[in-house]
């Protein structure tokens, strides 16, 4: 039995996503053979030290007050003025400045002298005594790396520790990798090339990293482990006890008007949407359109709102009279959903790989990082994926492609998808 250290658990978020591929990653590790004895949670990793101690100020009262005064969008908006940053740039600024009090390394430079306090005990003890503690250092990348945030910081730093200081085996995978920004592009350049085994969940990372590994590019490509879920197939049971009125209503979402019986469409959003880190784009209007168009020419829409998706869909579905699944629905429940629908629409992975699971064909929206050109491409899918920050430009064109993936065959798309399913294994060759 290999005792596991097991790195970015996601089964606290509200992300369905995030809850879908941890779960199933654990599940895996465990069939291999290990024993996870010690988590590392994503919202332990994803918040630095406070520059105001929380003796002086208690946390939830402080991020209350940030909130209220607009803290936090107001220094982003005076790096953008005084530097001549757009958001993006600015958000990694403010990234490397929050950095210089963190625990957490900001910069490769920091490494060494940020790995020695915690060797001897001087912060996190808690990652002292768990590396001291395992045999196996597993890292759930997901989609974590990218730009300069922190909790991508954090795996590579995690990474570089066990190696170095610990002399502990660490693997990362199940992961996307986003290494354009120069400081990030440095650490994942040491790290690496120092892991025990990396594995990418879709062909892009891999390509873009392949100069810092060896071998044949291919070998790290691996998948998503939520690809091993699988819907329901029997339809008429299925609908036997799920189409009941209100069934996957789940409070405060409402799925009035949900029939299991009549063809549908999935329609969700993208990570892309309400960011401080990204342009600015309200994209209510041109999903309003979208539904509206969708209802008309193909079939009923069912709304699929993971995280932060609710605060554009919940308004809509009110609107417009369209069931919501929300993001509080249990994963396994979604992954019928979306594996029996006619079509899937969005810029979501995870809602694009548990779609896929079931034949779903997909129409994508960009996201924060490549990842949905990522799975287009691991699908085996000769498709264009659709400008998110110019939505209301694509309108037409998404109905276009609908019509001919409504009429698609679906039996390539299952048989990919029990080809990445057997890909998703290389997340835990290592064991």
């Amino acid at each position: 039995m290999t005792d596991i250290y097991f790195i970015n658990d996601t089964t606290t978020s509200e992300n369905w996503g995030c809850r879908a591929t941890t779960r199933m990653l654990r599940k895996q590790l465990e069939e291999a053979g290990g024993n996870i004895k010690h988590t590392m949670y994503l919202s332990e990793m994803k918040s630095g030290k406070s520059l105001i101690p929380e003796k002086v100020i208690p946390k939830k009262p402080k991020n209350y007050l940030q909130k209220q005064l607009g803290i936090k969008s107001g220094l982003l908006a005076a790096i953008r003025s005084l530097g001549n940053r757009d958001h993006r740039e600015a958000f990694k600024t403010y990234e490397s400045i929050t950095s210089l009090w963190d625990d957490i390394p900001g910069s490769l430079s920091s490494f060494e002298s940020c790995a020695a306090r915690i060797r001897n005990e001087e912060v996190h003890t808690d990652i002292h005594n768990s590396l001291q503690d395992c045999d196996l250092v597993v890292i759930n990348g997901e989609g974590s790396i990218y730009d300069r945030r922190r909790k991508g910081r954090m795996i590579l730093f995690i990474g570089y520790l066990s190696k170095e200081y610990y002399d502990t085996d660490c693997i990362l995978v199940n992961h996307t990798a986003e290494i354009s920004d120069p400081i990030v592009r440095k650490m994942a350049e040491e790290v690496y090339p120092r892991l025990d085994d990396v594995v990418f969940r879709e062909p892009i990372s891999a390509r873009k990293c392949s100069y810092i590994l060896d071998g044949d590019t291919e070998q790290y490509i691996g998948a998503d482990s939520a690809f091993r879920f699988d819907p329901i197939e029997d339809v008429s049971d299925w609908c036997s006890f799920a189409n009941r009125p209100e069934y996957y209503s789940i409070w405060p979402d409402s799925s009035r008007g949900f029939d299991l019986e009549s063809p549908y469409i999935c329609i969700g959003g993208s990570s892309i949407f309400g960011r401080l880190d990204r342009p600015p784009y309200d994209p209510t209007p041109a999903f309003k359109q979208l539904i509206k168009d969708v209802e008309r020419d193909l079939g009923p829409v069912v709304l699929t709102a993971c995280s932060s998706d609710k605060r554009i869909f919940r308004p809509l579905a009110d609107e417009l009279d369209v069931p919501l699944i929300g993001p509080r629905i249990p994963v396994q429940q979604l992954v019928d959903i979306l594996g029996n629908a006619s079509l899937y629409i969005g810029g979501r992975w995870h809602s694009s790989v548990l779609a896929l699971t079931g034949g779903t064909p997909l129409i994508t929206f960009t996201a924060n990082t490549h990842k949905t050109q990522g799975i287009v491409e691991h699908a085996g899918l000769d498709q264009h994926v659709f400008e998110a920050l110019q939505l209301h430009d694509e309108i037409d064109n998404i109905l276009t492609v609908g019509h001919d993936l409504i009429e698609s065959d679906e039996d390539f798309l299952v048989n990919r998808a029990t080809e990445l399913e057997k890909l998703a294994e290389r997340n835990v060759r290592y064991l």
